[in-house]
């Protein structure tokens, strides 16, 4: 009598080990995505009042979007090859109104490619529909009732 496992017997348990990590993977990944969200959260709630120190300066947020604070918010932001704003690897948006009196930033969520998350010169913060924050179309978040 030999001993040792058939062919059948191995193949049944790489299946359920191969199940076992497809389901670990998927559970991990979307912990790291909500972990990206809350990142992308903090720093544009540093924005804020980084915008108010950067208006008390000049009277105005002119330049504010291009300005040391956000460059710094970017570069702590997870990288966002779907993001909403080309130009930086966050694809964070930011926008100034013409007459510097107000501005707005926002960048696409992980977890919900329908939702991003905005700041602005009014000092909200939340979540907005991803179509209110493309470039240019509005400057203040208009914010999801929850």
């Amino acid at each position: 009598m030999q001993k040792g496992f058939t062919l059948i017997e191995l193949l049944v348990v790489i299946a359920i080990i191969a199940v076992l990590a497809a389901v670990i993977l998927f559970s991990v990944v979307q912990y790291i995505n909500k972990g990206k969200d809350s990142s992308i959260q903090g720093n544009l709630a540093v924005l804020v009042p980084a915008g108010e120190a950067f208006y008390n300066i000049g009277n105005t947020y002119e330049n504010f979007c291009s300005g040391n604070a956000v460059t710094n918010a970017i570069s702590q932001m997870p990288e966002n090859p779907s993001g909403i704003c080309a130009g930086n690897d966050a694809g964070l948006c930011c926008n100034v109104i013409e007459n510097g009196s107000a501005w707005m930033a926002c960048a696409k969520g992980f977890t919900d490619p329908t939702k991003a998350f905005c700041a602005d010169s009014r000092g909200i913060k939340g979540i907005v529909s991803i179509y209110n924050c493309f470039q240019g179309v509005i400057y203040m978040c208009n914010l999801y009732s929850e």
